[in-house]
């Protein structure tokens, strides 16, 4: 379950863009521990202006996403780990 408010780390599986009256949105397929044991992933919406460099995340990157009332409001990628 998503939390109201705070942030998690996910890694990311797959990116999709999507317009939505005319507004851009990635749908990321993305995965955290949990996932990655099931064998599972979660699809999450994120709107364009929530992108903390102005660029959707690829495959294999490392994310950490912000929300507010369960709905993604940053999206930052993360450095990769040593």
């Amino acid at each position: 379950m998503l939390p109201i408010a705070g942030s998690l780390q996910f890694d990311v599986v797959g990116v999709a863009p999507v317009s939505i009256h005319g507004d851009t949105y990635y749908d990321l397929l993305v995965q955290n521990e949990q996932h990655k044991q099931t064998g599972q992933a979660a699809k999450l919406r994120v709107p364009s202006h929530a992108l903390a460099n102005g660029q959707p995340p690829q495959p294999g990157e490392r994310v950490n996403l912000t929300f507010l009332m369960q709905q993604v409001t940053r999206c930052e990628v993360l450095p990769p780990s040593a």
